[in-house]
């Protein structure tokens, strides 16, 4: 068995090097296999008719090697800090295809995966499949007089895939040998790779993902098609059947069909709301990804690549798109090392003045673009040239951006994200500054400062504990941690107080701003209430600051 499959991997490895080599990439081949490659026979036509794109070479190859290495690819793409801009988007082309597997084995997967027939489940189903791609293909079935969809797993792609990954294992370590690559992590990328693959593979996770996005989106005008979590398991998935046409036939029809201006700015508003409010997106918005039906409501597929972002993230997202509406790049700057972005502070001001030649490129027309503007700093050597590092979940969400960018324009050629995304930023801004989410945070952090002062004795013993020689022990025992804890209690309730008055401030002061409303003494009588909370509030903490003696 492990000789079987040594020989496999050799094999496979020998194909690889094959296909490197007629794409022009003889010197990475010889590196793989360990061997010469002039005794490698492959065809070369590949090279003479790409040699002047390297990235489109990649992409070939990737694209020949089937759909483990098609995946790695769109893993790849969302790391233009990593591989570079160019690169990213050329392997944001890579296709999905697969040969479509026969009937027979259709009919056998799903007996096995449910204990009954197909006929005995379904009203009608087309032994033919309307679409296939690299993990699946699609057949179109009746359950109980409805439509519905039925994804089912390639044969054996599981087994391909892990295969795959082995190989992808001894590449990196193989790989590591070129100079080029040395400062890349390599076996990390093959494992966070791997993770994503697991998800993909498991139809469960994206019935699940539909379940969750439906929720989000129930209030919208944005239809997510129902899984039938019945006739769902983790290599086939049952879903609604959409009657509809993809985004990409919307966009090639003549303009009077469509609404496409509506199209572009419904669908933009989904994305934004779903990254900024709800930290949960669709992160696939290719126009096959999305449909239009009744005219011109939306309506998406395909959840198996998702993105998550915590309320830290999301309120520095938010921050950060109202700093790039504004143009000033010393606060661009600051709110990107805030981020972590910029590891140090010892280069901010080449930085700044590094982003502020990007601003001054898209001054004018796209000057108030977000997308474009994030796009101009990806794409620009300035993240390799002061090692910044984007997260990876942010680099998702710029990815979307940049594709719901581009999918706008092409329906509409005046769109703009930012007209979106801004009123979106700034809700998110406000909701940040509501009392409920400070409390929650103070509180969050309230429970980790009275964890840390219960923990303090108990490692200060630990630390002494490593100079025991045996014969001498020292212990410490600290009488005064009830007193410590009482000081943070009360220092963490004057903190707390203080940022409810600024909230009530920020809030009375936004409301001032507002027309129409009930007014006392000419100003609003929900501001005029707030102020006069604040000054109360005000009081009471400095007369508590007062009694504790703690003041200058």
């Amino acid at each position: 068995m492990v000789f079987s499959e040594k020989k496999r991997n050799l094999l496979r490895l020998n194909e690889i090097a094959g296909v490197l080599i007629k794409y022009g990439f003889g010197s990475v081949a010889g590196k793989i296999t360990n061997t010469n490659t002039l005794f490698l026979s492959s065809s070369t036509d590949g090279e003479d008719e790409y040699n002047g794109n390297t990235n489109v070479r990649i992409r070939l190859v990737l694209q020949e090697l089937g759909t483990t290495f098609i995946k790695l690819g769109q893993t790849l793409s969302t790391y233009p800090d990593l591989i570079g801009y160019d690169l990213s988007v050329e392997l944001s082309k890579l296709q999905e295809s697969a040969p479509i597997d026969d009937y027979e084995y259709i009919e056998s997967l799903i007996e096995s995966e449910f204990s009954k027939s197909v006929d005995d489940i379904f009203d009608d189903f087309e032994q033919t499949p309307f679409a296939s791609a690299s993990i699946g293909q699609v057949h179109k079935a009746v359950i109980s007089g409805k439509n519905v969809a039925v994804k089912i797993q390639h044969k054996n792609v599981i087994k391909t895939v892990k295969s795959d990954i082995q190989i992808m294992r001894i590449l990196a370590k193989r790989l590591k040998k070129v100079s080029a690559l040395k400062s890349f992590n390599l076996d990390g990328l093959v494992d966070v790779f791997e993770k994503d693959m697991k998800k993909e593979l498991d139809y469960n996770y994206e019935a699940m993902n539909m379940l969750h996005l439906s929720h989000l989106l129930d209030d919208d005008d944005i239809y997510i098609p129902e899984p039938y979590t019945e006739y769902t398991t983790d290599k086939v998935l049952t879903m609604e059947y959409l009657n509809g046409v993809s985004l990409n036939t919307v966009i090639s029809a003549s303009d009077d069909k469509y609404d496409k201006k509506s199209i572009a700015y419904q669908g933009a508003d989904s994305f934004v709301k779903q990254i900024l409010i709800h930290g949960f997106f669709h992160a696939d918005p290719h126009p096959g990804n999305i449909f239009v039906i009744c005219r011109d409501r939306l309506a998406f597929v395909d959840f198996g690549m998702v993105g998550h972002l915590d309320n830290e993230l999301r309120g520095n997202l938010a921050k950060l798109f109202i700093l790039l509406t504004e143009g000033d790049a010393g606060l661009i700057t600051k709110q990107l090392y805030y981020m972590g972005i910029i590891p140090d502070n010892d280069h901010l001001k080449d930085i700044e003045y590094e982003i502020m030649n990007i601003l001054d490129k898209y001054y004018g027309k796209e000057f108030n673009n977000v997308s474009v503007i994030l796009r101009g700093i990806v794409q620009d050597d300035l993240l390799n040239q002061f090692d910044m590092q984007i997260p990876r979940d942010l680099m998702v969400v710029i990815r979307t951006l940049c594709m719901i960018d581009d999918v706008g324009k092409a329906l509409y050629p005046e769109f703009n994200t930012t007209e979106v995304l801004k009123p979106y930023a700034l809700k998110m801004l406000l909701n940040t500054a509501k009392p409920k989410n400070i409390s929650n945070k103070l509180t969050e952090r309230y429970i980790d400062l009275q964890h840390i002062s219960k923990k303090i004795p108990e490692s200060l013993n630990n630390f002494f504990d490593v100079f025991d020689d045996g014969r001498v022990r020292i212990s410490l025992e600290y009488d005064g941690i009830e007193a410590l804890n009482s000081i943070i209690t009360r220092i963490v309730n004057e903190v707390v107080l203080a940022i409810i008055i600024a909230a009530l401030l920020v809030g009375s002061s936004l409301i001032m701003l507002t027309d129409g409303v009930v007014t006392l003494m000419g100003y609003p009588v929900l501001g005029f209430l707030g102020f006069s909370f604040s000054a109360v509030l005000g009081v009471i903490l400095i007369i508590s600051i007062i009694r504790s003696g703690n003041y200058l």
